[in-house]
């Protein structure tokens, strides 16, 4: 019939669908809206508003008959919140380990709420550290998988290595390197003034009465990842603990939705500067089960077995130490009795600089080893240091009627696969099994000693002991911040939901 379109077989039919799929496409990249930073455009911005992540739901339908245009691990994604953050680049390795803390709680209980049943926290690539001196080493832009177990931390919260972050987020665009669309990015800063009248409040409040610094853009090792394009950058003053970035995400999620269409994009938001953040539980029962589910890699738990036991005789049984294959069978117990050696954690470098009315010399630490080791009738000192070679080799000799152990890694193909954060861990592996513990003033490499002994059922006499600047001297000592057990039953109450209307 005259004017009347000719009958497409089934290939002309699929080709011309891919033709206008693609038309659809060209067209969502190249017509949306410039994002913008602090009501300017975002030099990182690719130019689109928001994740186009959401199956085509709402403009495919219209064009062209696509039943099911989404595969099953795209449809379980929907409404997905990633929560991407970092750390300040001069804050240490565990430092950063406190810092998870504060997020798995609040993500852990966030994902009770309606809006946020699928938030995901993503864990920020380990940057090279400041402590990292090692030369001819890989060690920047290592996975967490490196330091520890993911399958333990995700029993406890909801987190994505951030390679695996990738991976997810391939699943809506091109294979290989994706350009990830960070709708929102929030800088947290300080406030000036931090009481009101004398009084600590929790508030917090974007600032709009002058731009984003160029450094607060570009500082931070979570921006430099190359495939992260943020759409708009904030400067926020925080002042508070991890539950008051609900309130943040919200107004977030508010500015990105137009109507109940939207309620299933994926979205992603990123925190910068985390370490601003306070503690919603510090101490508590929520703290330490998430403390409980940071179990080291296995492959460094192993190394630290192999070398307990071929250089300090000490094994997990011998030691009398709990540590069942998963940490929610741990039970309380303060009965541990360690090994036949006692570990003293002497922190030098910086801190002999900072920290010089506190930290003792070599000479001064090595007197209360030595009173220590002969009030519990031992005879072997294991040391983690950050010490130079040449003052390993000064308290060596300060330590001749004593047997000095120390650990390095026992070939340079070791040396690369632990890395020095590594070499670190291993080392707190092996204070954690002593018969008795000794670390430095203000050390958080000293804290998360302490709480590594406090689950494996250590008395707190034998744990939290510190380091004096003179032997007989006036001494600061660190917290006692015992462990806390709630029976193994989840404290999080499941009524604690909300209902969003979309």
């Amino acid at each position: 019939m005259r004017g009347s379109w000719p009958r497409l077989g089934p290939p002309a039919l699929a080709l011309l669908h891919v033709h206008l799929l693609l038309l659809l496409l060209l067209h969502l990249l190249v017509g949306t809206e410039a994002a913008f930073r602090n009501g300017t455009a975002s030099r990182r911005s690719g130019g689109f508003r928001r994740s186009s992540a959401t199956c085509a739901k709402r403009m495919l339908p219209e064009i062209l008959p696509l039943p099911e245009t989404c595969p099953p691990e795209v449809l379980g994604l929907r409404g997905t919140v990633y929560i991407l953050y970092d750390v300040n680049i001069s804050e240490g390795f565990n430092l950063r380990r406190d810092v998870y803390i504060r997020m798995a709680v609040f993500v852990r209980r966030l994902r009770r709420r309606q809006r946020f049943r699928n938030v995901r926290l993503v864990l920020p690539p380990w940057p090279r550290l400041y402590h990292w001196h090692s030369q001819g080493l890989q060690q920047a832009g290592l996975p967490w998988s490196h330091f520890f177990d993911l399958a333990s931390l995700r029993r406890y919260a909801p987190v994505l290595d951030y390679e695996e972050f990738l991976a997810e987020q391939r699943l809506f665009g091109n294979p290989g390197a994706p350009l990830v669309h960070v709708t929102h990015a929030f800088r947290l800063q300080h406030y000036e003034i931090m009481l009101e009248q004398g009084i600590f409040r929790d508030k917090f409040e974007r600032i709009t009465d002058k731009p984003c610094s160029e450094g607060s853009l570009s500082g931070g090792p979570l921006l430099q990842q190359p495939e992260l394009r943020v759409g708009r950058f904030h400067c926020v003053r925080f002042q508070g603990s991890a539950g008051l970035l609900e309130q943040l995400l919200r107004g977030a999620i508010d500015e990105d939705t137009a109507g109940t269409e939207d309620a299933d994009d994926m979205r992603t938001y990123a925190l910068l500067s985390a370490e601003t953040v306070l503690h919603d539980h510090w101490g508590d029962e929520h703290f330490w089960r998430a403390r409980r589910s940071m179990r080291f890699a296995r492959h460094l738990d192993q190394v630290a077995d192999d070398f307990r036991q071929q250089a300090l005789a000490t094994t997990t049984d011998s030691a009398g130490v709990q540590r069942p294959a998963l940490w929610e069978l741990e039970r309380p117990k303060r009965n541990a009795r360690g090994g036949d050696y006692l570990c003293a954690h002497l922190r030098r470098g910086d801190f002999v600089r900072s920290r010089e009315a506190t930290t003792p010399t070599l000479k001064a630490a090595a007197q209360q080893v030595k009173q220590l080791l002969r009030a519990f009738n031992l005879t072997t000192v294991f040391l983690a240091s950050d010490a130079t070679p040449y003052e390993l080799m000064e308290l060596k000799e300060l330590f001749y009627r004593f047997r000095f152990v120390h650990f390095a890694p026992e070939s340079n193909v070791q040396r690369r696969e632990l890395k020095d954060g590594g070499v670190a861990v291993v080392d707190q592996l092996v204070c954690a099994y002593a018969r008795y513990f000794v670390g430095t003033y203000e050390s958080t490499f000293t804290y998360r000693i302490y709480e590594e002994r406090e689950i494996l059922g250590f008395s707190q006499a034998t744990t939290f002991n510190t380091f004096c600047k003179a032997l007989g001297g006036s001494c600061s000592r660190n917290a006692v911040w015992p462990i806390v057990w709630d029976g193994d039953f989840d404290g999080d109450s499941e009524e604690d939901t909300d209902s969003d209307p979309y």
